[in-house]
Parts: structure tokens; C-alpha cells; sequence
């Protein structure tokens, strides 16, 4: 087993939970279709955050040409994970009997949109990193996407706007599916 093996297997983990997390909370509205509230911002937000994780695992792939691993550097790849998963967590909490999703969304907004700040503050010591390995960043449009996703969510974070929020996560899922498509289609070493 390799280095990365071992590494990714933690992450796989981590990101795997979250995955667990966010289908089993969508579940209720299939399971129980009349007890719960669904929302469809909150529905969105879930595939965003879905849609993000298996691109997070995707994009781990780039790390297995790395041939040695600094503690720091294991951490942060795993504090990414964990971010994403809390980020499952808050759209899925533990509702207390409450059953309408729209209550529970806005309720949570605050520390969801805080965390994609976090995440992304994480991800620019995690590009600075990958530079020292010799993984270079995506110049522009990366740093582009990043003052938009900080921006937006600091937004979405102050405002309780439905119309904000709808906006935000369409926005959101396709920022992140034009910059997927333009430099993760296919998987590359190195």
C-alpha cells in the first residue's frame, strides 16, 4: 500500500460519511413523503454539496503522484474533508420533531455559508501547498471562483432572501460544473 493508498483511504472515509449523511437525510422525503416539509433551495444546496463531495474525491486523485507526505499536508487534505462533511451535517441536523426544511435551512444558513468560507480558505493554503508538490493551481479562474463562492456565501450567510439564496445555488452549481469540466474531466497523474 501506498502512501496515498493509506492517505485516501481516511479521506474516502470522511467523504464517504458525508454522502451517507446528505442521501439519508434526502431519503425522508421519500420515505415519510407526507411528514416532512421539503425545500426546494435546501433540495438544491443538497446537490450542490453532494455534486462537491464526489468532485472532492475526484480531485484527491491528484495527489497520488506525491511521493512523500508531511503531517501538515495530511491534515489539511483531511481538514477539507472534514469541512465538507460539517457542511452535510448542517443541512441535515438533528431536526427536534421539526419537519419543514425551509425553517431548518434558514435557521442553519449562518454556519453553512460560513463553513463554504472556511473551505475555501482552507483550499488556498491547500493550492499554496500543492505548488510546493509541484501541483500548480488553475490560475485566473480558480481565484476567480474563490472571491465568487466567499462573496456569495457571505451573502447568503447575512441574508434570509429566498430569492438570494435560489440565485446563489444555481450560480453556485455552475460555476463549480464549468470549472470541473474545464480541468477535471478526465483523471491525470501528475
Amino acid at each position: 500500500m501506498s502512501q496515498f493508498d493509506y492517505i485516501a483511504v481516511l479521506v474516502s472515509v470522511v467523504v464517504g460519511l458525508g454522502v451517507v449523511h446528505l442521501l439519508a437525510g434526502a431519503s425522508r422525503f421519500l420515505i415519510a413523503r407526507g411528514e416532512w416539509k421539503p425545500y426546494w433551495v435546501h433540495l438544491l444546496w443538497t446537490w450542490n454539496v453532494f455534486h462537491y463531495l464526489v468532485f472532492f474525491w475526484w480531485f484527491v486523485w491528484r495527489w497520488s503522484t506525491v511521493s512523500e507526505w508531511s503531517l501538515l499536508l495530511f491534515l489539511f487534505v483531511l481538514l477539507y474533508a472534514v469541512a465538507i462533511y460539517l457542511l452535510c451535517a448542517v443541512l441535515y441536523p438533528d431536526t427536534d420533531g421539526r419537519r419543514d426544511y425551509r425553517e431548518i435551512y434558514f435557521e442553519n444558513r449562518t454556519v453553512f455559508f460560513s463553513l463554504w468560507v472556511l473551505l475555501i480558505l482552507v483550499d488556498v493554503v491547500d493550492t499554496r501547498l500543492k505548488q510546493h508538490y509541484g501541483l500548480g493551481g488553475f490560475g485566473p479562474a480558480q481565484d476567480l471562483a474563490y472571491a465568487t463562492i466567499v462573496i456569495g456565501s457571505v451573502v447568503s450567510a447575512r441574508s434570509s432572501s429566498h430569492r438570494v439564496h435560489a440565485i446563489w445555488g444555481i450560480l453556485f452549481f455552475a460555476i463549480m460544473s464549468a470549472f470541473e469540466f474545464a480541468n477535471f474531466s478526465v483523471l491525470r497523474s501528475g
